[in-house]
């Protein structure tokens, strides 16, 4: 073989053992994999959330939660909100 063949067989051994590196999976982990950046959102399950976005969670979850009373009304804007407006809207809503 000439030197040129000889150093193409050489780099395409070599390409393809670095190719058949990459498509071998990691190692596994035997520990548990803790989530920093992540939440339950997007699937994650509390426990392996750190502590402190686990209270973030519980913080969060909380606060929507008292935030979710009465925000229907809140949503309607087309309700009437006083007694004013009440036969205002009796009106309206007759003449059409």
């Amino acid at each position: 073989m000439s030197p040129k063949t000889v150093v193409a067989v050489e780099r395409a051994r070599l390409l393809e053992e670095s190719l058949s590196r990459r498509d071998d999976p990691p190692a596994a982990v035997s520990e548990p994999q803790v989530i920093t950046n992540a939440g339950v959102d997007e699937g994650v399950p509390p426990e392996l959330l750190q502590p402190e976005n686990r209270q973030h969670l519980a913080d969060r979850t909380h606060q929507e939660a008292s935030q979710a009373v009465g925000t229907k009304r809140n949503r309607e804007t087309y309700a009437p909100r006083t007694q004013e407006q009440l036969p205002a809207l009796r009106y309206w809503t007759r003449d059409e």
